[in-house]
């Protein structure tokens, strides 16, 4: 079976893309079509509960493992902006996807800099595949070749973020601006 969503050579994300087990890719895929992605909905699909619950303010997110039920389940801090939950839920399927084995009951806790206990390089994997899943790299440059006759460009990003439901920071960010 090969992977049918295709991820450019000369994206940021393909080398964690390609770490995660290829059923999953392809489940993954069809959820991103946007604007914007519906993060809710691929979460779903992936058997992951999200809730938004108050949260102590440094708090962004959570992704633990229910004891009782074996379930997957993503907190969100519902204070937040809505563009700054959306990044938390991908940034916590991110650690689902990529760092399963560190989730457990206690759960993985991420403070409002996107810190928790696992180490650096781990967060700003999650980070990396939680803009991949926002902003499918394809997906996002086909929308500007139409919105704007041309590829992402750093002009672009306020009118990006706008349309695909994140922050100019995770547009940025993404297209390396």
């Amino acid at each position: 079976m090969t992977d049918a969503f295709s991820v450019p050579a000369n994206d940021p994300a393909l080398r964690l893309w390609n770490q995660i087990d290829e059923g999953l890719r392809i489940q993954i895929s069809r959820h991103l079509a946007g604007p914007p992605v519906q993060i809710g909905n691929l979460a779903h699909g992936l058997g992951l509960q999200v809730l938004s619950a108050a949260m102590p303010s440094e708090i962004s997110g959570q992704i633990r493992q229910r004891p009782e039920d074996l379930v997957y389940e993503i907190k969100v801090n519902l204070a937040d902006a809505a563009v700054r939950q959306r990044f938390t839920v991908a940034h916590e399927i991110g650690h689902f996807l990529l760092h399963k084995a560190d989730i457990d009951g206690d759960g993985i806790t991420d403070t409002i800099l996107y810190r928790s206990s696992l180490s650096d390089k781990k967060e700003a994997e999650a980070n990396r595949i939680a803009a991949f899943l926002l902003l499918p790299w394809n997906a996002t440059n086909k929308w500007a070749q139409t919105k704007f006759g041309e590829a992402v460009q750093p002009k672009h990003l306020s009118e990006i973020a706008r349309a695909w439901h994140v922050s100019e920071l995770t547009a940025g960010f993404r297209f390396g601006f």
